[in-house]
């Protein structure tokens, strides 16, 4: 009873929100065209949805954020563990990565284009640039924060540095990952995003764009509200992914 007095609190100021803004763009034709309501946001959702329009820039977007954000985590995390496992690698790549990390992913857009082109693949691409950089220097902070005492302790028996990584290093890292991977959810849609934003012709990176251009702000909610809910689906599956590894990690 307690949790649903608290989820009620929860959604309080989202409704007076919603019926404020709705009250007061409601008097005016002109606020409505410049603000748009709910009820139209609404409308527009309910229309674009059962048309097909908003569900296929759905699947695009989230399709380039999902490779894009498989992509560049799978190339940091390997990076970033290789950064503990070899002291060479980790004076060679550094200063790199600061530099790549630093480097505004809306300024790489128009190379992107040049590169993979217009398609699909330049958004995956932009995705996977954005989350590289995150990547790395989280599993590697993870790495580093590994106790000693635990490292030194194995390395008495014997054990070799390629067992210490795999049972210490990884495992205990774990933290460190899922902090990298749901800072990256958004990062890799604000990359998938820019991309369509740059040049696309499907998408809700172009769908706002175009809504944009011609006005419409209630098309600009709309898109609004889906890129909102894929952040939020991809949220759910990295919670139901650190569910998984939690039990498995305290199993093992």
């Amino acid at each position: 009873m307690k949790k649903t007095y608290l989820f009620l609190f929860r959604l309080m100021p989202l409704l007076i929100l919603l019926l404020a803004w709705e009250f007061i763009f409601s008097s005016t034709g002109k606020g409505a065209f410049l603000y748009s309501k709910p009820t139209l946001i609404l409308a527009s959702l309910i229309e674009n949805f059962k048309s097909g329009l908003l569900i296929n820039d759905l699947k695009v977007t989230g399709s380039e954020t999902l490779f894009g954000f498989l992509l560049g985590n799978s190339l940091g995390l390997m990076l970033g563990f290789s950064l503990w496992y070899s002291k060479l690698i980790a004076y060679i790549s550094k200063p790199y990565i600061i530099v790549i990390g630093s480097i505004p992913i809306f300024s790489l857009a128009p190379m992107t284009i040049i590169w993979f082109g217009t398609g699909m693949f330049a958004k995956v691409m932009m995705a996977a640039i954005s989350t590289f950089a995150v990547s790395v220097a989280q599993s590697y902070d993870g790495a580093q924060q590994v106790d000693e005492s635990q490292i030194k302790l194995l390395k008495t028996f014997g054990a070799s540095r390629w067992i210490i990584f795999r049972n210490i290093i990884i495992p205990s890292s774990f933290i460190w990952v899922i902090s990298s991977l749901r800072l990256n959810v958004s990062l890799a849609l604000l990359g998938a995003f820019i991309g369509e934003f740059i040049s696309s012709d499907q998408g809700l990176g172009h769908r706002i764009l175009k809504a944009s251009s011609l006005y419409d702000t209630t098309m600009v909610f709309s898109a609004l509200l889906c890129l909102i809910f894929l952040a939020f689906v991809f949220n759910w599956g990295l919670g139901l992914l650190e569910k998984k590894v939690s039990y498995w990690k305290n199993q093992s």
